[in-house]
């Protein structure tokens, strides 16, 4: 897989108990590893395909808007943009 690095993060509220941010994946891309140290939430705008990789495993997901992908606490993954466009998700974490 040749995805490069380029993910990115603007954040948009954090206070004690939730974090808002916005995720921008450009055309194959890889987010890097990631570590959720919260129940996330990403609310996709657009739809796509992204490759998983967590402990060992990788998991084809195919992206459809408004649907929500959810991270659970203590979950590590790297998360890549398969497909030739930009994804764009808001990302939310219950603290």
């Amino acid at each position: 897989m040749g995805a490069t690095t380029g993910a990115i993060w603007k954040a948009q509220g954090d206070n004690p108990y939730y974090r808002i941010r916005e995720l921008v994946l450009p055309a194959s891309a890889t987010a890097g590893l990631q570590r959720f140290e919260f129940k996330t939430t990403s609310l996709p705008h657009t739809p796509g395909q992204l490759l998983l990789k967590r402990e060992g495993q990788e998991r084809h997901t195919e992206v459809t808007a408004g649907r929500l992908i959810e991270f659970e606490s203590g979950t590590e993954s790297e998360i890549v943009n398969t497909t030739n466009q930009e994804l764009r998700f808001t990302v939310m974490e219950i603290k």
